[in-house]
């Protein structure tokens, strides 16, 4: 098996804007869904599959990190987190606004090799937030979920993946 191919875990998650400028990491990262998506059309004649095709589109993708990161957060929907005071007195706020258009941003995602010394990223590099949650529930702690498109940025593509023989920072 080749490095970077027996992948294990998440070890982290970050968000660019799209020229991968302004990195934001989710603390506490725990997954990153990937899921290529395919527009697939079929030529019948008589009865009988004739010929397929099937072209790429995009991209679906969720995340999900333990706790609120308001930085993160902000990232993905064009708001702001500001950040006030000293400590032990700090405290940081994000407003959410309906009228705020969600820009287009960057995910980078990685994962350590079987080895431990190799690894592997992925890059989606025109992402869209769709969506957004998590639960205050007694007796756990925050999750924040999220999920949403990449579409094709016509210079990189929709996605790469690379593989690493010796580990990479993010």
């Amino acid at each position: 098996m080749n490095f970077g191919q027996a992948a294990f875990g998440l070890k982290q998650v970050k968000l660019t804007d799209t020229a991968g400028s302004n990195p934001v990491f989710l603390p506490s990262a725990m997954m990153l869904h990937f899921t290529e998506k395919t527009d697939s059309t079929k030529f019948v004649a008589e009865g009988v599959w004739i010929a397929a095709r099937t072209m790429p589109v995009g991209v679906e993708w969720e995340l999900e990190a333990g706790g609120i990161s308001l930085d993160a957060y902000a990232k993905m929907t064009g708001r702001t987190a500001t950040a006030v005071g000293t400590t032990p007195n700090r405290t940081v706020t994000m407003t959410g606004d309906a009228a705020v258009e969600f820009p287009y941003f960057r995910i980078y995602g990685q994962a350590v090799g079987d080895t431990g010394t190799d690894d592997i990223h992925c890059v989606i590099y025109r992402c869209k937030l769709q969506e957004i949650e998590g639960t205050f529930r007694n007796g756990e702690f925050w999750v924040s979920s999220c999920a949403g498109i990449g579409i094709d940025d016509s210079t990189f593509g929709l996605f790469q993946f690379v593989q690493h023989e010796t580990k990479v920072s993010l």
